[in-house]
């Protein structure tokens, strides 16, 4: 096996599958507000990875998930809910 054999065999081992943003939830928890950003690669079977971070504000954990969206797009062109869901 050739060297350049050998490196693609490398990268595809190293190669990252493609995330997407496919859920995202905010949630209050007592004074402060967690974001939960759920990404997937798509592939049927697969656990997505979910991403959590913590804010003072809920305008900041809205600008977080807005910011998710921007690094992990969704394929399907999906548009960003906002709803309040409680009682």
């Amino acid at each position: 096996m050739n060297r350049i054999d050998k490196l693609i065999i490398q990268a595809k081992r190293m190669a990252r599958p493609g995330l997407e943003l496919t859920v995202a939830l905010i949630e209050q928890n007592g004074d402060s507000w967690t974001a939960q950003a759920h990404l997937s690669d798509g592939v049927p079977g697969h656990t997505p990875t979910i991403k959590r971070a913590t804010y003072a504000t809920m305008e900041a954990a809205v600008e977080h998930i807005h910011a998710m969206s921007l690094e992990y797009p969704n394929s399907k062109d999906v548009p960003i809910i906002i709803d309040d869901l409680g009682g």
